[in-house]
């Protein structure tokens, strides 16, 4: 069959338009509000100026038997600490200070909140570190802040456990971890 000018035309349209880069986009999902506040209360972390990482908080955590962590879920070591902010006249009265874990520290295990133990030769396995309020509640450190304290004569302390957690039949060896914090303010 002979083609015609139009039929050739039509499909030439056709086909640029089909390669043609699409305009439109898929619909959103929905919308993240992200709502803050940037507050002039400035405290003193561990007596050091607050934000240059140079922080350290060393918890030693006693050694535990092996058995003792036998069970998931199974606990134990606790060790009490505190995070102590202020001395400073910045350091603002009646506000409510609580501790902020960095979500993006390399050992934290965003599915659990918990910390994984380093790895490395002579490592602890099916163990982790939790980190609770001073009250014992665990905080997942990848969605919760510790509870508050409430500052008074320009300063607080904001009381924190570590202990082991059992993922179930832990092995002997070394369990060291670290995560990041921030003081935050209510």
């Amino acid at each position: 069959m002979p083609k015609t000018l139009a039929t050739v035309g039509a499909t030439a349209l056709t086909l640029a338009a089909a390669l043609m880069p699409s305009t439109t986009r898929a619909a959103n999902d929905g919308t993240i509000e992200i709502t803050g506040d940037i507050v002039a209360t400035t405290c003193l972390v561990e007596g050091k100026p607050p934000g240059a990482g140079n922080i350290t908080k060393d918890v030693q955590l006693a050694g535990i038997s092996a058995g003792s962590l036998s069970k998931p879920g199974a606990t134990a070591g606790d060790r009490g600490f505190e995070i102590r902010i202020g001395g400073n006249d910045e350091c603002t009265d009646g506000t409510i200070a609580k501790i902020r874990f960095d979500p993006s520290s390399p050992a934290l295990d965003r599915s659990t909140g918990r910390l994984n133990i380093d790895a490395s030769a002579g490592a602890a396995s099916n163990v982790q570190i939790e980190i609770a309020n001073g009250n014992g509640k665990p905080i997942n450190l990848y969605t919760e802040d510790s509870e508050g304290a409430q500052i008074s004569a320009h300063e607080a302390a904001i009381p924190l456990i570590a202990r082991y957690y059992s993922l179930g039949g832990a092995k002997e060896g070394k369990a060291a971890s670290r995560v990041g914090f921030q003081v935050v303010y209510q």
